[in-house]
């Protein structure tokens, strides 16, 4: 049905009536007291709906506060943590903002005003985070034809300057993984975080039964996750990329092994989990970073607390259970494993994952590089004989 006007005479007047359908086929009606401006927004309906542009004038009025709601119900499958995230953004940062206001009434300068606000007083990487979360609403809202377009086009954010991260070496991990308990406590995770790569999910969710001696191999099949509602349990790997199956070496193999039998485990016991908490049951994120990863942080001489000067509150300074994974991918490609293995490797679902999160430049490998290049393209002798036929006097005048 194409929009169509028609006049229709009032107690206060003509009015020109345009009726016309959505998209999804139910029929509107919008009332002019000009027959010129009727026919020019029956004319639009019709191009907006050939350009998938149409939106229905009364979900545009919608406010962003609303809109963010939906949205934060609209994906079941996104994980407990990732959703608390979203929602201290939302709660904290959008709605206060911009909230009240009509999703069809932000511009994209009332973008640039927001973010410009939050650059002054957050660190880059969160304006970055929390303008990810209000783009992904206002996407949202154009997918139920609330919008167009969103406003969140030609956004400049500020600048982030990489992180250096802090690399282990072979002796401060001996050191962070005694602290930690050794074999038979919890230091086997620094090294299957290190040495294979793993998550602290993916650590803390192992089993004995992930174990197989014989093709001396371990697989990743359950992670603890944090679900809606702040509830722990058990999940799947993030993507199907992470469920996986690592080989493994025979140092690792034989640690892991002596852990099980520290902990009284054989391999009959395939349920029991290879790490737990003092208790007994499954390792807490949070508990397990306050009472273990801190105290074996600072005690290896990979931590401090620090005094923050405007709080007056202690801050821990130091690497994380993450940074061990990462020193694993810059590993991986010092000793020129291909980016393909190191995406199987790590669990990722993307090789661009691999390269630009995980895969740091360190100074050995810049050093390496060069020393590389030199050798292919720069002779020695030539370099020398070419240096002895140069004339320094040709050279100045």
């Amino acid at each position: 049905m194409m929009a169509s006007v028609e006049r229709r005479d009032t107690s206060r007047g003509v009015s020109y009536d345009v009726r016309y359908r959505e998209l999804a086929g139910r029929q509107r009606s919008k009332s002019f007291r000009r027959k010129v401006d009727a026919e020019r927004f029956a004319r639009t309906v019709e191009v907006d709906k050939d350009r998938g542009l149409f939106v229905d004038p009364k979900l545009a009025r919608t406010p962003l506060a609303k809109v963010a709601a939906d949205w934060l119900e609209s994906n079941p499958a996104k994980r407990g943590g990732s959703l608390d995230r979203d929602v201290q953004v939302v709660n904290g940062h959008i709605v206060p903002a911009l909230g009240d206001r009509a999703v069809v009434s932000l511009t994209p300068a009332d973008i640039q005003a927001l973010v410009n606000r939050w650059a002054s007083t957050r660190a880059p990487r969160t304006v970055h985070r929390e303008y990810a979360v209000l783009r992904a609403i206002l996407n949202y809202a154009v997918r139920l034809d609330m919008l167009g377009r969103s406003p969140c086009r030609g956004i400049n954010l500020p600048e982030v300057t990489p992180l250096r991260r802090r690399m282990v070496t072979a002796d401060e991990l001996a050191r962070l993984a005694n602290a930690m308990g050794g074999v038979g406590g919890l230091g086997p995770m620094a090294y299957l975080g290190t040495v294979n790569g793993l998550r602290w999910g993916e650590a803390a969710g192992l089993r004995v039964g992930h174990l197989d001696v014989a093709a001396r191999t371990l697989a990743v099949r359950e992670t603890v996750v944090r679900g809606r509602h702040g509830v722990i349990g058990f999940g799947e790997p993030k993507s199907e990329a992470g469920r996986r199956t690592h080989a493994m070496s025979v140092a690792l193999m034989e640690m892991l092994l002596r852990h099980m039998a520290a902990c009284g485990f054989t391999m009959s016991d395939a349920d029991a989990l290879l790490f737990t908490a003092p208790s007994g049951g499954m390792l807490r994120y949070s508990n397990w970073v306050r009472r273990c990863w801190y105290p074996a942080c600072v005690g290896s001489g990979l931590g401090r607390w620090v005094t923050d000067d405007d709080s007056g509150k202690a801050r821990f300074e130091g690497i994380g259970f993450h940074d061990l994974r990462r020193a694993n991918a810059t590993g991986l490609v010092a000793e020129g494993v291909d980016v393909k293995t190191a995406q199987a490797w790590l669990g990722h679902s993307e090789s661009r994952l691999t390269l630009d999160l995980y895969a740091q430049v360190v100074t050995e490998l810049g050093e390496a590089a060069a020393d590389a290049m030199a050798a292919r393209f720069l002779s020695a002798p030539e370099c020398e004989e070419r240096a002895m036929e140069s004339d320094p006097g040709d050279s100045a005048a």
